[in-house]
């Protein structure tokens, strides 16, 4: 790896580490405010992006543990010197190319790194084809509660860049459809991002998506969470009715919290 190449990556993990992109999206829009409005109320940043006042006081709390943000006075926060710094070192990495190839290809093989923005929906949308091995835009923009028409923008520029492919799939019923990949491009970039080589050994989480047909941990623990207060008073109202169904019933309410909990510890090894 080239030593320009080894200092972007050195500087993705850097920022991973400060600031976990796939998992705190919010925390990165409050920096993001800060950045570009300065010193800001609770009540402002939460009406700029439009969050539960709540939500903003929490994330800034974490915020505000990791060094990043400082509040100014009474309910005004403003960036700290590391936090500052945080957003300079993404800067230092824009439209710099993030590929191994050193020939004439390397134009079209990488990837211009414009905005924050474009960096987490890059994550979280590898992290959704490593996990899953193939996404839909309809169901990952459900996920992710952003329109198909952004998410469309987000894929066709990963795809430009190498780091998917696309694939026709034809369904049962003989219609086809598009998916997405990964390319070997971007699972060399999967092999040095820190999250995203936790996710690849999470078998505990591979297995909770799969059965709650879901892309994102955290809409398999929503799936999860809805099922069991649902199922819970059903199987106590109907529990003489059952026979072997109770068993099966109560053995998936018991599996499905501990494949949760268990996703996220070997998340965090």
């Amino acid at each position: 790896m080239s030593s320009m190449n080894k200092r972007v990556f050195d500087i993705l993990r850097e920022l991973d580490s400060l600031v976990d992109f796939s998992r705190a999206k919010l925390q990165w829009d409050i920096l993001i405010i800060l950045a570009t409005k300065g010193p800001s109320s609770t009540t402002e940043i939460s009406q700029t992006i439009n969050t539960s006042r709540k939500s903003i006081i929490d994330a800034i709390r974490k915020l505000v543990d990791k060094e990043l943000v400082t509040k100014v006075k009474g309910d005004i926060y403003g960036l700290s010197e590391k936090g500052e710094k945080l957003l300079e070192s993404f800067d230092s990495i824009m439209s710099i190319n993030v590929t191994d190839k050193p020939d004439s290809s390397i134009e079209s093989n990488s990837i211009s790194l414009t905005n924050i923005a474009e960096y987490f929906y890059m994550l979280e949308i590898l992290k959704m084809a490593l996990l899953n091995k193939q996404i839909t835009i309809d169901k990952a923009s459900h996920e992710l509660g952003i329109s198909k028409q952004t998410l469309k923008y987000y894929i066709e520029t990963f795809t430009e860049n190498k780091l998917l492919k696309v694939v026709n799939q034809e369904s049962v019923l003989g219609k086809s459809k598009k998916i997405y990949v990964l390319t070997d491009e971007s699972r060399k970039l999967v092999s040095r991002l820190p999250e995203l080589t936790r996710l690849k050994r999470n078998l505990p989480l591979k297995i909770l998506l799969k059965l709650t047909g879901s892309y994102r941990y955290e809409i398999a623990l929503t799936k999860v969470m809805l099922f069991n207060v649902i199922s819970i008073p059903v199987l106590m109202y109907l529990k003489d009715q059952l026979g072997i169904l109770e068993a099966i019933w109560l053995y998936v309410i018991i599996l499905l919290p501990l494949l949760s909990i268990f996703a996220e510890i070997f998340n965090r090894i």
